[in-house]
């Protein structure tokens, strides 16, 4: 069992250090094509935010282990969902976007839902068990296609908003300028990941190589080393964890492996909310979650029908009911905005959900 926690949390941190790698170097590279702004931040910067994710479902697909593909999602998109924004809004309430009121959220809560319809066979055909085969994974794939089309077409004159300029204050001065907005009721998952694209020139290691292309091509190779080796880890770590404790795959990955690739994203909302930037962290929680539920499944369901094992109503509706408060709230309040309330109503509905997929085992 030792050997399989190392290995477990070894894994994790090669891929949170090869997700950061990649995503360095191919900026850069795209930067050197004269890639703009915004392509870079909801493709590149976009996909490796989600590079863990990803690379444990797919390589849970590679080795016939499918529940720990739809477990992983499932069970991040909740932490990131219910946890992270809960107490986000506990430490620091704050209003959210127009935007994101109006079309980021409702993306959330379609993209989750088509999730629900592909995976939850049981409840929508009639079949005895719960599989999203491969047909179901094209649509996911086609819906995530149409998301990123939609996005760069509609976000093509959106800019940064000035809630997020304390995050990166002295660093832009010296190194490069974030575009401001006057009206911050435009940020969103678009803002969000260009403002995010421009943290990563001014924090990145590539900006002290400047124009030096090696270096870039250098970490995306080592960075999707990093990636390829930690995935392997986490599945195999992950695998003989539950063989050990007696838990099923599909709970592993909904708990221990889900929680640890969505660590990264709780530190860094709760960064964000401490230095005010509470909707900068919000657009990139809602934008990880929208390519994990489309992308990430629809690519390991094109390489084999995924299986649910245990996993089955109340994780899907767990995760589309998280979607639809967190959409309805702050649309239908005075405020409209995420307060302490909500977040603690949040942070109580994850501790109910993860008491009873540990008590289910």
């Amino acid at each position: 069992m030792f050997r399989d926690i190392i290995f477990l949390l070894l894994g994790l941190v090669l891929l949170v250090l090869g997700a950061n790698y990649v995503t360095d170097g191919a900026v850069s590279v795209a930067r050197r094509f004269k890639v703009s702004n915004l392509i870079i931040g909801l493709t590149v910067v976009a996909l490796g935010s989600t590079a863990p994710d990803l690379v444990v479902c797919v390589e849970s697909a590679f080795q016939h282990k499918p529940a720990m593909a739809i477990g992983e999602v499932i069970g991040s998109n909740i932490f990131d969902i219910l946890l992270a924004i809960g107490v986000m809004g506990i430490i620091r309430p704050w209003k959210v976007s127009r935007v994101m009121r109006y079309q980021d959220l409702p993306i959330l809560l379609i993209a989750s839902a088509a999730l629900w319809i592909a995976g939850d066979t049981v409840l929508f055909d009639g079949a005895p068990h719960n599989v999203i085969n491969r047909s179901a994974g094209i649509m996911l794939i086609l819906i995530f296609a149409f998301y990123m089309w939609f996005m760069i077409l509609s976000s093509k004159n959106e800019k940064c908003s000035p809630d997020a300029v304390d995050s990166i204050n002295s660093a832009s001065a010296t190194q490069t300028t974030v575009t401001q907005q006057p009206d911050s009721s435009q940020a969103g998952i678009a803002s969000a990941h260009s403002l995010r694209h421009e943290i990563t020139l001014i924090k990145s290691d590539i900006s002290a190589h400047k124009g030096k292309q090696w270096f870039a091509w250098v970490s995306i190779v080592a960075g999707l080393a990093a990636l390829v080796v930690g995935g392997n880890w986490v599945v195999d770590g992950a695998s003989g964890l539950a063989l050990k404790i007696g838990m099923s795959q599909a709970m592993v990955a909904l708990t221990v492996v889900a929680i640890g690739n969505a660590l990264p994203d709780l530190v860094t909302s709760v960064t964000a909310t401490v230095k005010g930037a509470s909707g900068i962290a919000l657009g990139n929680i809602v934008g990880s979650c929208i390519i994990n539920a489309l992308l990430s499944v629809g690519l390991s369901a094109l390489i084999i029908p995924l299986k649910a094992d245990s996993i089955g109503f109340v994780d899907f509706f767990t995760l589309v009911a998280g979607c639809a408060l967190l959409w309805l709230y702050p649309l239908l309040t005075k405020g409209k905005s995420i307060n302490r309330w909500f977040g603690a109503l949040l942070v109580l509905l994850y501790a109910a959900y993860m008491t009873y997929t540990v008590i289910r085992g």
